[in-house]
């Protein structure tokens, strides 16, 4: 169930950002779409949580249709991933979501987030 709750939360986060959005992205020439994800991870796993995460973004990379950019960041915040990616539009982005090793990374990441915390995605646009 937990996993369950943990997708659906992504999952519903990154498709709302990606959905809607004001007057300037709909005008977006490119079309492409970035997404910034934010993740906080249990104190003392940050080195299992970032060989997963680097494992994650590898595969996404070398697999994903319509990847343009995926990369984790450690943040200046204690125990805070960031996620900066963009794809060819927004089905490439849902196709990831359901990709094996971005399954297979949200199961192994689930006993090293907090209980309930799912991660805070948002759509971003270049100005």
């Amino acid at each position: 169930m937990r996993r369950r709750t943990f997708l659906a939360g992504s999952t519903a986060a990154m498709l709302a950002s990606g959905a809607k959005g004001n007057a300037q992205q709909a005008h977006d020439a490119t079309a492409e779409y970035d997404f910034l994800v934010t993740q906080r991870v249990l104190a003392g796993k940050e080195e299992e949580v970032e060989a997963i995460l680097r494992d994650a973004q590898a595969a996404t990379l070398a697999n994903d249709k319509g990847c343009l950019r995926y990369e984790w960041y450690r943040a200046s915040t204690p125990q805070t991933y960031i996620l900066l990616q963009r794809w060819t539009d927004l089905a490439a982005a849902q196709e990831h979501l359901k990709a094996p090793h971005n399954v297979s990374a949200v199961e192994k990441l689930l006993p090293l987030v907090p209980r309930g915390e799912t991660p805070k995605a948002v759509r971003i646009t270049k100005l």
